[in-house]
């Protein structure tokens, strides 16, 4: 099988997020029964040996033995020998800093990883229950020092916890807005994770470059995660606040009216296109309340109207479907004042 990567960067500036938030109004619907789905996941928590990488010998002999985990998380510009990339995890680990209080945070936050692994087989044996073609792939939980956050093929997934602690921890990345920061914490990365995991299945026609093909791509995405994380508030699926979810329930009819108004559906600009779907604290386009990506959001209403108005579509035959004029049309979304 052909190897997939998904770049985490994709997520973070063309697909919505997580927040703590929860919107009092979700109710988690029924989880199918995944009882009799046998699932054997290989964890591998690398945080203790990566720790312990304090000086140059101890670096070199981890980069012999993790080669990819070391050439990912510390060689961002892929042109770094195997010594300065031991010399770079030297710096890191060594700091008392990191030492005494970063990794102390990770430890006391993810406790042996035991809930994230129950959480993550839980979402496998939903996913698998759906599509039973999928192969589970390892999972592994690293430390890279705030330099990348997440790598997700189709055989591994890498987990750099101390990049999810959130924006209260003592050291946090560099370089990222505190309405993106807020969002790395340990709540989000199954629904992150499997975001970018189930992008495999969302067939889409790469020649539609409208506007409505975005939203109805990235609402098709929603869906289906939201299917295998049944349980997870569309506020910490969409990475808005329980406020900007009771404002956009509120006034969805008015947000659609503007994308009518102003024949945004067939619109094929990217820069037009990215108000709408980009990394934005807002879409001032609406309002200056009305939160950024927000027609991921519409996106994601309308695939939810066309399975409630198209019971006999499973969701592997919506995730085949292509023909975005076609769902739109038999959607029947038309949001009531």
């Amino acid at each position: 099988m052909q190897r997939k990567i998904y770049s985490i960067v994709i997520i973070l500036f063309i697909l919505a997020s997580f927040t703590s938030c929860v919107d009092s109004e979700n109710t988690c619907t029924e989880r199918p029964n995944i009882d009799e789905i046998n699932l054997d996941i290989n964890f591998e928590d690398l945080t203790s040996e990566l720790i312990k990488a304090d000086d140059q010998k101890k670096a070199e002999a981890f980069i012999n033995e993790y080669p990819f985990v070391a050439n990912y998380f510390f060689n961002p510009t892929n042109q770094l020998s195997d010594s300065a990339i031991a010399a770079l995890m030297t710096d890191v680990f060594s700091h008392p800093s990191y030492k005494d209080t970063l990794y102390k945070e990770v430890e006391q936050t993810f406790n042996s990883f035991d809930q994230l692994n129950r959480d993550f087989t839980k979402a496998f044996k939903t996913y698998k229950y759906y599509f039973p073609d999928v192969d589970t792939p390892k999972i592994q939980y690293v430390l890279s020092g705030l330099q990348k956050d997440l790598f997700v093929s189709d055989t591994l997934i890498s987990i750099a916890a101390d990049y999810f602690l959130g924006p209260d921890a003592r050291f946090v990345p560099l370089g990222i807005p505190q309405y993106i920061l807020k969002r790395y914490q340990r709540e989000y990365i199954v629904p992150m994770t499997m975001l970018l995991v189930t992008q495999e299945k969302n067939q889409t026609d790469p020649s539609n470059k409208t506007l409505l093909a975005d939203m109805i791509y990235f609402g098709k995405s929603y869906y289906l995660t939201k299917q295998i994380l049944p349980c997870t508030p569309d506020s910490l699926l969409l990475g808005y606040s329980a406020k900007e979810m009771t404002d956009i329930n509120k006034n969805e009819h008015i947000i659609w009216a503007n994308f009518l108004e102003n024949d945004l559906l067939y619109e094929s600009s990217h820069f037009i296109k990215n108000k709408f779907t980009g990394e934005r604290p807002k879409t001032f386009e609406i309002s200056n309340n009305c939160p950024g990506r927000i027609g991921l959001w519409v996106g994601w209403q309308i695939i939810r109207s066309y399975m409630e108005n198209n019971p006999e579509v499973s969701l592997q035959e919506l995730m085949k479907m292509t023909d975005v004029n076609l769902i739109f049309s038999k959607s029947g979304y038309k949001p009531k004042p």
